[in-house]
């Protein structure tokens, strides 16, 4: 094909998309007839054309391999995604092997002597090797969505338990008491900066201690003290911390923990735990309790159940106000979010 990738890729878009097919015809041939679907897959195709004309000076998608598809997908796997969105890249390349070979035969049934010159065989299945590797080393990040990751553990104590170092013990705990992600674990400072206008934006200007640094930044302290916490009565540690989508926001764990992490921070500078060895220490505390591992998620999950119940017992909420509360704690907005943790 000749052309910028942008026009390539529009071209095998019009190969696949047969717009009015059922979910059920859709499933039984390779065509999609979702135009939503195409573009995102498209952008896929698109950022892998770049990747190749940059690293290989390839310049026509019909000369893609095997191995060019290996470097893009292994390039991916370092690149600390979501494994949900890895699968969708993996899903992406092999709709471009279909789009290819159906272009491939086309152009052959088309011209006889392109058939001679110029017919291949694509076989991009390395794509399913690399995804399948990056899931077993742990290279791609656990994600909400996937029902493997995303349930509560049966005995979340134990396994906390039976973590063998510090730093886990005390990540777990802080994701299990405040349902933090593991981004808001992964690296604790004594003081971080932020925009701040995002403090204002989020109402924490009159809640978090910070020190302007110039007209845009300001240093905030991650360990804002103690408080009471108004729905129990129990007093709780507050880390400011910035999750998902560069939010920031507070975290609420028991007095021990922060307690725990105060008494760190006088033999360290920073607390930092690495998303592998997290990773791998849970997998084994989880077989030594005798549990399905379920991700750092899973932490999440057992705080979101928790809280609600914690919150109408002790807090006097209805239904509709703990949904809520859970919803703002965990950093989300929308009440009803809070229901998909308790199903």
């Amino acid at each position: 094909m000749r052309g910028s990738i942008y026009f390539q890729t529009g071209i095998l878009v019009s190969i696949l998309y047969t717009p009015g097919l059922s979910k059920i015809d859709q499933k039984e041939s390779v065509f999609i007839a979702n135009s939503d679907t195409l573009e995102t897959y498209r952008a896929v195709w698109n950022e892998l054309g770049i990747y190749c004309k940059s690293m290989y000076g390839l310049k026509d998608l019909q000369d893609l391999s095997g191995e060019h598809i290996q470097s893009y997908m292994t390039a991916k796997s370092n690149q600390n995604i979501t494994e949900q969105y890895f699968e969708l890249v993996s899903c992406a390349i092999g709709k471009l092997e279909v789009a290819l070979r159906l272009l491939n035969a086309t152009y052959s049934y088309q011209n006889p002597k392109y058939f001679e010159q110029r017919d291949r065989d694509y076989d991009f299945s390395i794509r399913k090797i690399i995804l399948t590797q990056a899931r077993d080393e742990l290279k791609v990040k656990e994600t909400s969505d996937d029902p493997k990751f995303c349930r509560e553990y049966d005995d979340p104590k134990a396994m906390i338990e039976a973590l063998d170092e510090q730093k886990f013990y005390i990540a777990a705990r802080i994701q299990f008491e405040s349902g933090a992600r593991f981004d808001g674990v992964h690296r604790i400072d004594q003081y971080m900066v932020v925009q701040t206008r995002k403090l204002f934006e989020n109402k924490l200007d009159n809640i978090v201690e910070y020190k302007r640094i110039d007209s845009t930044f300001c240093q905030v302290s991650q360990m804002q003290g103690t408080i009471i916490d108004p729905f129990t009565g129990n007093k709780k540690g507050t880390l400011f911390d910035v999750e998902k989508g560069g939010k920031p926001g507070l975290l609420y764990v028991s007095e021990k923990t922060y307690t725990m992490l105060e008494e760190y921070f006088t033999r360290n500078k920073v607390f930092i735990v690495h998303a592998h060895q997290y990773r791998r220490s849970l997998i084994n505390a989880a077989k030594a309790t005798n549990q399905d591992y379920q991700g750092t998620h899973g932490f999440r999950w057992n705080f979101a159940r928790n809280r609600f119940e914690e919150l109408q017992i002790f807090g006097n909420l209805t239904y509709e106000q703990a949904l809520q509360q859970v919803s703002w704690e965990m950093k989300h907005e929308r009440a009803d979010i809070t229901e998909h943790y308790l199903r």
